[in-house]
């Protein structure tokens, strides 16, 4: 009888864990023609919650309600996790890439609840470590020695939104700076802080 009711328990269990998955409504993506890096990223998760990551690591935690930040890089020391940043973004546990991960980059975002972070390692020869490759099912592609006419290490899309560069064949323009960025929605969006005109949608 004990074991049947185990059984069921564990059955009920395993039917609930998917409920409790974190979802990405909405992604920001920052980025500047004057740099390979991405300046800032905002993930808005469940609706409930924007979270700030810059270089890898948690930059500022609000939640939706207007109450202000919960959370701000270079305060809130209690709830720091050694070296790497906070333990929790509102509800969500938050892991770091440690000494243990011999093959990636030390200190950076592993996860934020169960939405997977990974970078470009020392298996990815033709990238820069250490940049950004996926969040979640968010994949994101960079321009690299294949790319023979264009800024090698720039972001080239980020899911389904693809993002173009002045490249050598534009004439009498700024080598490497945006020209396009196209196929934003809703859910997933990519902009940039250069003040000089580009195209956008």
């Amino acid at each position: 009888m004990n074991f049947k009711k185990t059984v069921l328990l564990g059955f009920m269990l395993s039917c609930a864990l998917p409920g409790r998955s974190q979802k990405i409504t909405h992604a920001l993506f920052k980025i500047s023609g004057a740099s390979t890096e991405i300046r800032l990223i905002e993930l808005e998760l469940d609706n409930k919650m924007v979270i700030g990551i810059r270089d890898g690591r948690i930059a500022y935690a609000e939640t939706l309600s207007g109450n202000g930040l919960d959370y701000q890089a270079g305060q809130n020391w209690n709830q720091t996790n050694n070296d790497y940043g906070i333990k929790m973004a509102g509800p969500f546990p938050v892991e770091y890439y440690t000494n243990f991960d011999i093959h990636d980059p030390v200190g950076k975002i592993k996860s934020i609840g169960n939405i997977k972070f990974s970078y470009n390692n020392k298996f990815d020869i033709h990238e820069q470590f250490g940049s950004l490759k996926s969040i979640g099912d968010i994949r994101l592609t960079y321009y690299n020695a294949f790319d023979i006419h264009d800024p090698k290490g720039k972001l080239k899309s980020v899911g389904s939104v693809k993002i173009t560069y002045f490249n050598k064949f534009d004439v009498g323009e700024d080598f490497g700076r945006i020209k396009s960025i196209t196929g934003n929605s809703s859910s997933l969006s990519v902009s940039f802080t250069d003040r000089r005109f580009m195209q956008q949608d």
